[in-house]
């Protein structure tokens, strides 16, 4: 049974909704993806340099994950980065990538038994576009039971990577309890947890370190790393009464984590949303976007903070009503970001972004895709790259397949006019 207003999307009304108008600085950038048929879960990662897309593709056998490079404003034809039979692709928990110094690192989910939702993740690296390295488990346990919604941050020392981890989620007979959560069915009464760990440039991967013993099933992760080296994680909390807030932590996996602080939104649901939040640094300041329902008012809320103190400014709405989610941010500035979300308007859905500022400032609001509120369409994902904003989404084609859509716009098209 699915649950929360953010998978399912909100009841749909048939009148007059706001006009959604042409915007001529957003256009479609072609890649070699395109020529790809059956393509779905795309990502977007830049190191500032180059800008890397990945994908994955599917046929009645293989699952294959593969990436593009854009340089001097041409993609690279796509590289293979890992392939398998046995893999489990879904709309919300989807491979991760990152760069870091010519290292790349990629992740993706491979079935560790025939439950639906028994899967592990992998991990493995590349040197500066050479081979990939034979793939390795990221958590160091055997149960069988479900491991994902990975994010990685860049750090010094290679990469930091955080988890939702099932393992005390089994029963006795090893099999999981009927529990309840939005498209991630059978979770038993042991709760998830979060963890994570360092893989460092050679692909050597560090103790686990336990971030929280209890958290949503099946929420994604969000990680980044700031100036001075602290990792900064963002993921939704779940307490015993079921209220399933965003929680942010910082410290490392050698030293620790500090105290949750919380976004005090006090949603209670019995179910998993599947809609975790987004977080981005800048210098040693951070921005953190989230949906909730908290009050029975779905909406997409963001708050700053700085990264010594982790005191939140309080929520800004950022959606002009009945929200599905989906968030994204890239922070600008100190006191600044631009915030991504699905926002259905009359029968349609799009993704809606706006710059705003911790004191409330906003500047325009753009459409900048139409996309669907079914999984199919899974999540959107926003990057800066250079002076430009690029936005991957998913579309759903006749016949039950589906295509990857690349936007892309000015940043300056985002900032308010003064």
């Amino acid at each position: 049974m699915l649950v929360g207003f953010s998978c399912q999307g909100p009841n749909r009304q048939s009148g007059p909704a706001e006009v959604v108008s042409s915007w001529e600085s957003n256009i479609a950038v072609p890649g070699p993806w395109q020529s790809h048929e059956n393509v779905t879960t795309p990502n977007l990662f830049s190191d500032g340099t180059n800008l890397y897309l990945t994908w994955i593709k599917r046929d009645s056998v293989l699952s294959t994950l593969y990436y593009s490079r854009l340089g001097q404003n041409t993609w690279s034809d796509p590289q293979r980065i890992a392939q398998g039979e046995d893999w489990f692709v879904n709309w919300a928990d989807f491979p991760q990538f990152s760069a870091n110094k010519g290292t790349l690192m990629a992740t993706f989910l491979k079935k560790s038994d025939s439950g639906t939702y028994t899967y592990d993740i992998y991990y493995t690296l590349s040197q500066t576009d050479k081979t990939w390295g034979l793939p390795q488990k990221l958590h160091r346990d055997s149960a069988k039971a479900e491991h994902g919604f990975v994010s990685i941050a860049p750090t010094k020392k290679g990469f930091v990577v955080s988890w939702l981890d099932g393992r005390n989620t089994l029963v006795s007979n090893n099999q999981s309890s009927g529990g309840s959560s939005a498209g991630h069915q059978g979770h038993a009464a042991g709760a998830m947890s979060i963890r994570s760990a360092l893989v460092d440039f050679e692909g050597t991967l560090s103790p686990e370190s336990l971030i929280d013993e209890r958290v949503c099933d099946c929420c994604q992760t969000a990680i980044a790393v700031d100036e001075r080296g602290y990792t900064l994680v963002a993921y939704r909390d779940r307490s015993a009464e079921e209220i399933r807030d965003i929680s942010l932590k910082k410290g490392s996996p050698e030293s620790g984590w500090s105290n949750p602080v919380s976004t005090k939104d006090h949603w209670g649901i019995a179910g998993c949303p599947v809609n975790g939040p987004s977080i981005d640094v800048f210098r040693n300041h951070l921005a953190l976007a989230w949906f909730t329902a908290g009050q029975d008012k779905p909406r997409v809320q963001v708050a700053f903070s700085g990264t010594d103190t982790l005191q939140l400014t309080p929520g800004m709405r950022m959606d002009s009503g009945e929200a599905v989610g989906r968030v994204d941010v890239v922070q600008l500035s100190e006191d600044s970001a631009v915030v991504s979300w699905l926002e259905p308007q009359g029968l349609e859905d799009y993704v809606r972004a706006q710059w705003v500022n911790d004191r409330g400032q906003k500047g325009p609001l753009r459409t900048v895709s139409q996309t669907e509120s079914s999984r199919a369409s899974g999540f959107p994902r926003l990057v800066r790259h250079g002076d430009r904003f690029y936005l991957a989404t998913t579309r759903g084609v006749p016949g039950g397949a589906s295509k990857i859509t690349l936007t892309s716009w000015p940043l300056s098209d985002m900032l308010p006019a003064d």
